[in-house]
């Protein structure tokens, strides 16, 4: 039995349909793919942003080497002083009660905001240090001796002129809100050499852009 002679034009009609196959049967199978990863699923979080400042949400104070038994809670300012020998330290605590963040939440970021009143002469690294125990804004010197402190969280410069420093507390804020541990904010302290004083606002401050402020965006 003889076969017809394959012409030109039978080759390339049968070459194009066997193309056509390959290309639809690759085609199924990546659509296959594709719509197995969109049956995946997502999960939505809800975002929020909670900003924490004045005398209802905020603990400060500030104690000092040189009059080891007097507290300075009722202050309108704190002092971070670096002279060996009259060191100054301010204590700053936040309620993060009022925020309604629950414990299968986290921070997103945190930012701590103090300002500075009076500026030193040349620019200070102040040290900001998580504080474990408990102290209220009649903290003296002597007092801050025995409380515990965890490892420094961050550092911030204070320039030499007035205005707000932002530091990065996020991860303190984080544990925080997942561990659901007492909160008992942060030390600031200067630990340069020389004698200088960096003046910030507290929480009585008469002017509420002084007071110190913490912002937390949150996720729940």
């Amino acid at each position: 039995m003889r076969f017809p002679r394959p012409t030109p034009r039978r080759v390339a009609v049968l070459l194009a349909a066997t193309l056509g196959a390959c290309v639809g049967t690759a085609y199924a199978a990546s659509l296959s793919v594709g719509t197995w990863h969109l049956w995946g699923g997502s999960q939505t979080l809800t975002k929020g942003t909670c900003t924490l400042t004045g005398t209802t949400s905020t603990t400060d104070t500030y104690v000092a080497q040189a009059t080891p038994t007097t507290s300075f809670g009722g202050n309108t300012t704190m002092l971070v002083r670096s002279n060996s020998g009259s060191a100054d330290w301010a204590f700053v605590r936040f309620d993060l009660s009022s925020c309604s963040i629950p414990t299968t939440g986290g921070a997103d970021s945190a930012t701590l905001t103090l300002t500075v009143t009076t500026a030193p002469g040349s620019s200070r690294t102040i040290t900001v240090t998580p504080v474990l125990t408990t102290w209220s804004s009649t903290l003296t010197w002597n007092a801050a001796q025995s409380l515990s402190y965890g490892s420094a969280t961050t550092s911030f410069a204070t320039g030499t002129t007035t205005g707000a420093k932002t530091a990065t507390v996020t991860v303190d804020v984080d544990n925080l809100i997942k561990s659901s541990t007492a909160n008992f904010g942060w030390r600031l302290s200067d630990t340069g050499s020389g004698n200088a004083t960096t003046t910030f606002g507290t929480s009585e401050n008469a002017t509420a852009a002084n007071r110190p402020q913490l912002v937390i965006n949150y996720e729940k």
